[in-house]
């Protein structure tokens, strides 16, 4: 963390405290209540950067967080690494304050890992040997999920000295429940491994929290399979024989369910609360055709939508051509066309997909869809390739390039993000 927001706390500093100037104070020696009440008024992106200047402000900022009035609301950053900054250091552009602020993440060397997701304020990440890191650049804090052998299709790859070499990735049987024996195993390097294990990763809460489930969406076959915090395995769901060709997923606190949209726009509503998951289908399409990559999105009183994304390329870059949005209607049973999200921005890609209103973070242009690549065949074959990052405009069907200016680089993929600082419950 490097750039400190001086001029915002400076000017709530002289608010509280009759301190001639900014120059002459000891910012060591500043009350703690004071500093508590200072981080409860900042944003978030100042709050990651006022905290280099000394070990006093962090220990008031980590009491401001257990009392927990740090901002609810942050604002969307994006997350990338830029080519000026040691490989260690993580840039947040805010779209808020239109800054850039650095985090230093720990080990792995942030430029190392491949970033799968994002969500409660944690990044979603695998390091080269493709084990999956849950990192909240916030708190530092960094939780490890079950290593990708004990998913159900991978295992451990051995050469012919006997020596691990890498993983073998086997195909899926839906009808037995099994893996398919008459197909053929790919094989991948140790740290080829994660651009399969990993195709979308949602979380069902703080991983801080003592009790969040990961839901991991992986090939062949973009299956779905889940693990605790603290957990020591991966579970496939398994339980229909349409368990297969997912898409996106989203976990609902309400009813503490994951509902996943398939290739065809299919919905199903899966429960991972008991002994075994169990799976219903709220909406069957009859489609056969997959055409594009679907997102599903929950709006805050319920409604569920489906995002249909159709990429091109266009001299040679993976550019958005168009976006569909569709109600789920399930009384009716069918996918309703909607132009207008009434006030709202749409933010999808590797992050778990949110919706902000254009009232609380009016520098966003309403009825848009702010999108940043997560084609893992293009990331894969090309992974310093160009990136698209951008907001498609409903309305019209026009695209507006939000590339950060300077030296940003094309990997890690750059991820939507707001940070967080909540303690768990």
């Amino acid at each position: 963390m490097e750039q400190a927001s001086s001029s915002v706390t400076a000017e709530l500093l002289q608010q509280e405290a009759p301190y001639p100037s900014t120059s002459d104070v000891d910012w060591s020696q500043l009350p703690a209540d004071l500093l508590v009440h200072i981080f409860g008024m900042l944003d978030i992106p100042d709050i990651f950067s006022s905290g280099v200047v000394c070990r006093a402000w962090c220990a008031s900022f980590l009491e401001a967080r257990r009392l927990g009035i740090c901002s609810g609301n942050p604002g969307p950053c994006l997350v990338f690494s830029s080519g000026d900054r040691d490989p260690t250091v993580a840039t947040l552009y805010s779209l808020t304050t239109g800054k850039e602020y650095y985090v230093t993440m720990p080990d792995p060397p942030f430029r190392s890992r491949y970033i799968v997701g994002s969500s409660h304020g944690w990044l979603i990440t695998a390091d080269e040997r493709s084990n999956l890191l849950l990192v909240n650049p916030a708190t530092q804090a960094q939780i490890a999920m079950p290593p990708p052998e004990t998913i159900a299709n991978v295992k451990i790859h051995c050469n012919a000295d006997g020596v691990p070499d890498g993983y073998d990735l086997l195909t899926m049987d839906m009808s037995s429940r099994d893996v398919d024996t008459e197909a053929e195993t790919e094989f991948h390097s140790w740290e080829e491994g994660r651009f399969y294990f990993y195709g979308r990763v949602v979380l069902s809460a703080d991983p801080s929290s003592g009790n969040c489930t990961v839901m991991i969406l992986h090939l062949l076959d973009n299956h779905l399979s889940f693990a605790r915090v603290g957990g020591t395995h991966w579970t496939w769901i398994d339980v229909d024989e349409q368990c297969w060709d997912y898409h996106d997923v989203l976990y609902n606190d309400d009813d503490r369910l994951f509902y996943a949209v398939r290739g065809n726009g299919d919905v199903h509503a899966i429960d991972t609360n008991g002994p075994s998951p169990m799976l219903r289908v709220l909406l069957d399409t009859k489609n056969t055709v997959v055409d594009c990559t679907r997102y599903i999105v929950r709006l805050e009183y319920g409604d569920l939508l489906e995002v249909c994304r159709d990429c091109k390329y266009v001299n040679d870059d993976w550019r958005t051509e168009e976006l569909i949005v569709y109600k789920v209607d399930l009384v009716e049973k069918e996918l309703v066309k909607q132009k207008d999200f009434e006030g709202r921005v749409l933010f999808i890609g590797f992050n778990s997909s949110f919706f902000l209103r254009v009232e609380d973070f009016p520098m966003l242009t309403p009825n848009s869809v702010y999108c940043t690549d997560d084609s893992m065949e293009n990331i894969y074959s090309e992974r310093f390739g160009c990136r698209e990052v951008g907001a498609f405009h409903l309305e019209d069907s026009s695209f507006t390039d939000l590339l950060p200016v300077g030296s940003w680089l094309n990997w890690p993929p750059p991820v939507w993000f707001r940070p967080s600082y909540s303690k768990g419950k």
